[in-house]
């Protein structure tokens, strides 16, 4: 009936609860759902804007225009740790 506490995942674009989300840090609140992550982590965490697997200490980004995940350093929003 409400939807208070849900985000929408940028990726899939369903409504999932705030804690079981990862927001970007920027000011528009995107946000990627868990099993978005999760799937993007298994496939070999690959960026949608280079093509590049991120890997070790580089930060994660979320990319709003591609709908993907990606390197923070390739123009994205960076993803903040759950």
């Amino acid at each position: 009936m409400f939807h208070f506490g849900k985000v929408t995942c940028v990726c899939c674009g369903g409504r999932v609860p705030r804690r079981e989300a990862r927001r970007a840090q920027d000011a528009t609140g995107a946000c990627v759902c868990a099993a978005c992550y999760a799937a993007w982590d298994r496939s070999g965490r690959r960026c949608v804007a280079c093509g590049i697997p991120v890997r070790g200490i580089q930060d994660v980004g979320l990319f709003v225009d591609r709908k993907g995940l990606g390197h923070a350093d390739c123009g994205s929003a960076r993803v903040l740790r759950a």
